[in-house]
């Protein structure tokens, strides 16, 4: 993520020099970090250019391209032991500072008593919003859910397509995926999947995606479970 006020990076690198921060210079295509692997380093790019990517449904997907002055990796700092959440790699020769555990406590505790308490009250409960942000999603019911709030709003018919690609990014998984919920919901009578109707968006010829049951999140809940996707091929 950008760092707020830090556009030259070199007003960064000022305040590094001031500490006892690592400075390291990576060459173009070199991983930093891999997803998966102990983060244990939070990195702030001064110099370059890094990519930020993860692996979805087995496939690579690009999440971030960072430019200076970004800080990327700061999870490592707030989570004891947990795997990278993606893959880091320098898209050029890129220099960036490396911040440990240690740095970040040396920082709170030479700070003056207030910013003290108030640096370790943020790091909670950054530390207690990371943990919330990292629950891995109930993929089924946020689809429920969306449409849910369409029906409500008196949208009973939405372009399939179009539906599944904007599903597939707000919950970061393949298209596969999401058509295989959608082909659960649609087997349990919850939606229908048709290019036929008079108006509306069935009027273009595309497939359409209608909402049959009235109030789905309160039937789907009720029912108690969702079908779930068959496996890719």
């Amino acid at each position: 993520m950008p760092l707020p006020g830090s556009r030259d990076s070199s007003v960064v690198m000022k305040r590094v020099s001031q500490g006892s921060f690592l400075q390291r210079t990576v060459l173009k295509h070199n991983v930093i970090f891999s997803e998966g692997s102990k983060g244990e380093e939070a990195y702030i790019l001064v110099e370059g250019k890094v990519e930020i990517s993860g692996s979805v449904d087995g496939r690579k997907k690009v999440f971030a391209v960072l430019q200076p002055v970004s800080i990327f990796g700061e999870m490592a700092l707030f989570l004891d032991n947990h795997g990278r959440t993606a893959t880091a790699i320098a898209l050029e020769d890129s220099k960036v500072v490396v911040l440990n555990g240690d740095d970040l406590d040396g920082y709170i505790q030479t700070a003056p008593p207030a910013i003290q308490a108030m640096l370790n009250v943020m790091v909670t409960r950054l530390k207690n919003t990371t943990k919330k942000a990292l629950r891995a999603p109930n993929v089924p019911m946020g689809i429920v859910r969306i449409l849910d709030l369409f029906e409500t709003n008196g949208r009973t018919e939405i372009l399939y397509d179009s539906a599944v690609r904007q599903l597939a990014d707000v919950f970061v998984c393949s298209p596969a995926t999401i058509e295989g919920y959608l082909q659960g919901l649609a087997t349990q009578g919850h939606i229908a999947i048709d290019s036929s109707g008079a108006s509306g968006p069935a009027a273009t010829g595309r497939r359409i995606l209608r909402i049959v049951t009235p109030h789905l999140l309160q039937a789907v809940l009720l029912t108690g479970k969702i079908e779930k996707p068959k496996d890719d091929d």
